[in-house]
This record gives C-alpha cells, structure tokens and sequence, in this order.
C-alpha cells in the first residue's frame, strides 16, 4: 500500500483496491485515488459515479444457504428441511441493513438470549397456564381438545413468533408490534395504525398481568379447598388481599431486584423445567389408577358443552390460546437486549419451541392420571379442577400441597415478568407521545445501579390495581376484561403481519432473519391464525344452559377498548403521538466509516511483523512502500509522531471528511515521516516529534495515513 505524488506536486492519498461489494458507488471528491495491491502489479484507478458507498460487505449467513427443491422434502430429516428453509438472508439479498431509531439509549443492554428465553417461560407460564384454564378444555372435548389442541395452537403460535422476529430482525425497537406497523403501513395510514396497534399492546400488556396475579390468587386460596369445607377462592375479599400481595411483590423484584434480572430469567427457565417434571413424576409415582393409551389419545367428551363437536374442539381452542399469547409482549425490552436484531429471534423462536414441547411433557401424565370428568366438573365446580387432579390421583393432601407449590413458585414468576413487559411497553408509548403527560412516564431512575422505567412500572402497577376493583362488582365483567385482553394483544400481534404481505415482504430486505421461501406462507397462516383466533376467543365456552352470568362479553369490553384508543386519538393523540422515529442518517455514516475501517484494517502490523522489527532493532523501519510526499507511513512505539499538518502532508478539503471518518475510528491519527534519499538530495527535513497523550500504552501501534 503506497501514498505517492501522481501528477502533482503535493501528496495524493492512495487507498488499496477494497473488494468489489464494499463499495458498489464512490463519492466524485475521490474519484482521483489510485489503488493499489500487494497482488497487483500496477495501480488501478477507481472510477466511481457520484453518490456514496452503499453497504459495506455483509458477513456470511450463520445458514446454509438453500434453493428450494420439493424433492428435498423426501431425501432430508423434516427438522434439517425446514432449518435449511429458514435464512438469515435471501440469497440475493447478502447485505444486512438493520435500522436504527433516533431515541436515546436510557435502559442499559445487558440481557442474553437466555435471558429472552426466560422471560418467555415466565410470561407464558406453562405449568400454571394450562392449569388454570384446563376446565375450558375438559368441556369442549377433555383429551382430544387438550393435547391436540395444544400441539395445533403451539404450531400456529410459532408461525406467528417466526414472521414478527423476521420483523424484529429489521427493526430491534422497544416498540415493538405497535412500532412495526407504523413502519410497514401505507404512509397515509401509518400513524393511526401505529396508534391503535400500541394501545392494544399497552392495553393486552396491563390486563393480562391483571388475570395472571388474579387466576393465581384464586389457585392459591383453591389449594385450602381440598381440605376445608370453606371455600376460599369464592371469598372476593380474600382473592382481592391475595392478589394485592402478588402485585405488591411482583413490582417489589421488579423495583430492588432489576439488575438481577438475567439470573432471575435463567431461574424461571430451571423452575419451570423441574417444576414440570416433578409434578410428572409425583403423579405417576402415587396415581392409584391410570388411564390406557388409546384413552388419553383418542377419548373426546363433549356433553357438557352443548356446541357441535368440531365446534367444540375449535372453542377448546380458548385454553392454549390463554397460555401461549404473551409472546407478542416480549419484544418490549428489546431496548435492553445485546444485539437485539439476532437475540431477540434466538430467544422468542427458543421460547414457543420450548414452551410447546415442555407442554405436552406436563399434559400427557395429567390425562394418564385424568380422574373422571363426573368428579372434576360437576360434584366440587367450586375447586378448580386441577387441585382435583392432585388431590383424586394421588389422594394425599401433602402430596398434592407439594405439587401446587411448586405451581405457585411459577405464578410468581409469571407476575413478575407480566410486569416487567408491561412497564416496557407503557415506558416505549409514552416515549412517542401516546399516553397523557407522556414526560412523566419517560424518566428512567437508577435503583441499585440499573436504570428502569420507574414511573412506568407505577403506572402499570396502578392500572393493574384499579382495574382489579372491577372483581367486586361483577365477576362476569372481569372476566370479560381478561378475555379482551387476550384479543388485544392477538390483534396487536396480526397487525404488522398483515401490513408486511400488503407491501409485499419489499421492507424486510436486508435483515438478519429471514424466512426465505416459506415467508409469504407463514404470514399468511399467521394472519389467518390471529382472525380466528379472535373468533374463538370471543366464544363462550359452554352454551348449554346459557344465561347472563356465563355469557362471554369479551367482544363488548374490546369494542369499549377501541372507543377509548379512539377517543384519546381525536381529542389529543393525533397531535402529540408521533411515532418511532427512524434515523434516516445512520446508513449514509455507518456505510462511508464501515468502508474506510476496511481500509484501515490493512495497516494492521501482525505479531510476526513486530517480533522482526524487534530483531532488527529497528521499530521505525518503513512499511513497504508507503510515502506522503517523499515521507513515509511508519508504525512506531516512541512517542515521536508528526500530526497530520504541514504543507508537505495537506490534504484537500474535500478528502478530508474521509480523514475525520479515519480519524474516529482509530483516535487521533499520526504519522512519523522517515525521509527517502529523494528528500535528504533535496534538503528537505521534517522529522519533528509529539508527545502522545498515551504514554502509559506504549505497546500500542499507531496506524496512519
């Protein structure tokens, strides 16, 4: 690599040749540098158009790439099929652009994918999910709706997971699902669905918080049914107490433990996993009586119901549906996740998987051991049926104490991570102006060294509390509440999805995760899965019999959701909400200083060269063939550098932006110039000398144009 006079008499700065993809055009003010290479036997003069570079060279996807072939199909294992299919890139698409938003950075990046993963666990909450609306499915279907239903929804569930972490991949924001439409919608209409998709979000965020710590307080007062007469959880009072102190404790971790929250995520992954697996192993161990295998596969009960039986399997639907739907809250702590554009598709693809499979390995002992359904649904209707399950297999109230405690250790850590997201996604709204007094919200106060959304978290825990009133005046109406939730956060979920197909999957070009050949496939059975979930959800489970008390309103209280998120955008949301806000500018920096890192990375004096010079005593010597206007680069460990000044050394106002781009990179950029017999025939000397400010590191080379 040389630096040499051309055609004039003052120095041109000469780059070596970068490969073809770094620089695909070239800024007119360098049309003049000659390159050269080792490999080369004579420079070559890069002749760009205007404009600046590009992209710089995308590493290589972490898959292998694959064209799609049916005949695969029938010569590979399905798992090696389908991650063959599943990219991180297009094949012609081999350069990664990830976007960047222009919020500051408040919330500190600390969290894994493991942290992802536990968060997942946590927020899904298996164990406990399936337990407490194990009743929906016992009446729609018992075996049949319970074990394939949960596989189907698992699968659908996924699809869903895999087109929004396509999306993520693209756009790593806090804002998630809300923010990812206002990106891939019509620009006319990219404000108001941006709006509506965040509240449902922020609204599917508070209220399912509120029916995770409430269905737990009803499960743990549930337990001392088995022993006493009383039945505890009927007690509205009591249920409220115990819901308070779910709540309080929930924020308590949240408020002092925040900076232990990727331990307490990997905890909630191991709890999960044992809890499971104990429970297995417990009821299997003392069950009295088990039930043949073609009983727990085949057998469909659905006299209770009074929908038609395939109707009736769709609406047992409504159990897995409850459990798995908080995925779409995990994409609000993005903000805190290490390089969240492939973290954040690790962690929320791992965590369906593997909240799907720890699924069935919980539900096939439960409908091994599966008492009658005479004893669980109709003799004690106050109890709730899982309770019975322990109590009925393994007849032993310490037995079964044991296994509901080990449940309850998973409602904590579900309360705790439903707050945890919802603060988060109350935190990114407020930050694009769509909660009142959004500045109050925004603040972010360090507690015990960790920055979090305090008044967010206030927020969130308010709501939850307000809303948990609504339990004393009627039942019916809470109910409805939960189930809105659970609609909410399913539509916030679609939205994006939906608005991807409309502009043809064209805005995820260049991101990280891809689904290559199978995208528009899976978006389309996600799409189609949210509708009809929506429709199920909106169901009442049992017909037979039906009055005002068991009917469903869910559909009436997400009516009154969108009215509300209506009315707030009419009377001030359209002016103070503004959306997330995209730094349009990063590509244009980061692609001008990606290249020229490039070039200087070709300065790099490796261990081999340095042990030579070390020999030769001679640390100053010349690299090869380098020179500025008769001088010469030079790498030196003393502290005798010449700054990038002089008449002899000027360089051009117009290439020197691509010196300050250099220069942030590396530091402080200088060069000793070691004089050629050219200069000393000509008398010239400017061999000066400055103290670095770094004197303490002298091991260090310096790298210098």
């Amino acid at each position: 690599m040389t630096i040499r006079d051309t055609q004039s008499d003052h120095s041109t700065v000469v780059f070596p040749q970068p490969p073809p993809s770094v620089f695909q055009s070239t800024p007119s003010h360098l049309s003049g540098i000659t390159a050269t290479s080792p490999s080369s036997p004579s420079p070559a003069t890069i002749q760009p158009p205007n404009g600046f570079p590009i992209h710089p060279e995308a590493p290589p996807p972490s898959y292998t790439s694959h064209n799609f072939n049916f005949s695969d199909i029938g010569s590979s294992a399905p798992i090696r099929y389908i991650g063959s299919l599943i990219q991180e890139g297009d094949d012609d698409e081999q350069i990664e652009q990830v976007e960047h938003f222009k919020y500051t950075q408040d919330l500190e990046r600390k969290l894994t994918v493991t942290s992802v993963i536990g968060l997942g666990f946590s927020v899904m909450g298996v164990p406990f999910g399936l337990s407490s609306t194990l009743w929906i499915s016992l009446m729609d279907g018992a075996n049949v709706t319970i074990l394939y239903g949960w596989l189907l929804v698992g699968i659908l569930s996924l699809c869903v997971v895999l087109s929004l972490c396509e999306i993520i991949s693209k756009y790593p924001t806090a804002g998630g699902v809300y923010h990812f439409s206002a990106i891939l919608s019509n620009e006319k209409y990219s404000k108001v669905s941006s709006w509506y998709t965040g509240w449902f979000l922020l609204i599917g965020n508070w209220t399912y918080a509120i029916s995770i710590m409430f269905g737990g307080a009803q499960f743990i007062l549930s337990i001392f049914g088995l022993k006493d007469v009383y039945v505890y959880k009927e007690d509205k009072i009591l249920v409220l107490i115990v819901f308070f102190a779910i709540l309080l404790f929930a924020g308590f971790v949240n408020f002092v433990f925040s900076k232990h929250l990727e331990k307490i995520n990997k905890m909630c992954i191991l709890w999960t996993i044992y809890t499971v697996l104990a429970i297995d192993f417990l009821l299997i161990f003392f069950a009295k009586r088990t039930n043949s295998i073609k009983e727990i596969l085949t057998t469909f009960d659905n006299t209770r119901s009074g929908w038609p039986d395939p109707l009736a399997f769709i609406i047992g639907l409504q159990s897995p549906s409850f459990t798995i739907t908080g995925y779409g809250m995990l994409f609000s702590i993005t903000d805190e996740v290490k390089n969240p554009e492939r973290n954040m598709p690790k962690g929320a693809i791992s965590a369906i998987v593997m909240a799907t499979i720890t699924g069935i390995i919980f539900i096939i002992p439960i409908l091994t051991i599966l008492p009658e359904l005479k004893l669980l649904l109709d003799d004690t209707p106050n109890i709730m049926p899982i309770d019975l399950v322990f109590k009925l297999a393994t007849e032993s109230y310490i037995v079964s104490f044991l296994m509901a405690l080990l449940m309850i250790g998973t409602v904590l850590f579900q309360s705790i991570g439903s707050l945890t997201t919802a603060s988060r996604s109350t935190y990114a709204l407020a930050r694009d102006g769509g909660l009142p007094k959004s500045h109050l919200f925004t603040e972010v106060n360090s507690i015990k060294q960790y920055t979090i959304p305090r008044n967010a978290l206030l927020l969130s825990m308010a709501v939850c509390g307000t809303l948990s009133f609504l339990s004393l005046i009627s039942q019916t109406a809470f109910n409805a509440f939960m189930g809105a939730a659970v609609i909410s956060l399913a539509l916030a979920n679609g939205i994006p999805i939906f608005c991807l197909m409309l502009n043809k999957r064209r805005k995820l070009r260049g991101a990280p995760f891809k689904l290559y050949k199978i995208g528009w496939v899976i978006n389309g059975i996600s799409v189609i899965w949210v509708i009809s979930s929506i429709f199920i959800l909106c169901m009442p489970p049992v017909i037979k019999h039906l009055s005002w008390k068991s009917m469903n309103f869910s559909v009436v209280v997400f009516v009154l959701f969108i009215g509300i998120a209506s009315l707030q955008y009419v009377t001030w949301g359209r002016n103070s909400f503004v959306g997330p806000q995209l730094d349009t500018d990063y590509f244009e920096l980061n692609n001008l200083e990606s290249a020229a890192r490039k070039n200087l990375d070709q300065f790099v004096v490796g261990d081999e060269e340095e042990d030579e010079l070390e020999e030769k005593g001679d640390i100053g010597e010349v690299i090869k063939g380098g020179s500025i206007g008769g001088g010469s680069i030079q790498v030196s460990r003393r502290n005798e550098y010449i700054p990038l000044e002089g008449n002899s050394n000027r360089i051009d106002s117009d290439r020197e932006s691509v010196v300050d781009v250099h220069q942030r990179i590396r530091g402080s950029l200088h060069i000793k110039r070691e004089l050629t017999e050219d200069d000393e025939s000509s008398g010239l000397s400017t061999r000066s000398s400055s103290n670095d400010e770094d004197d303490n590191n002298n091991d260090d080379y310096e790298h210098v144009i």
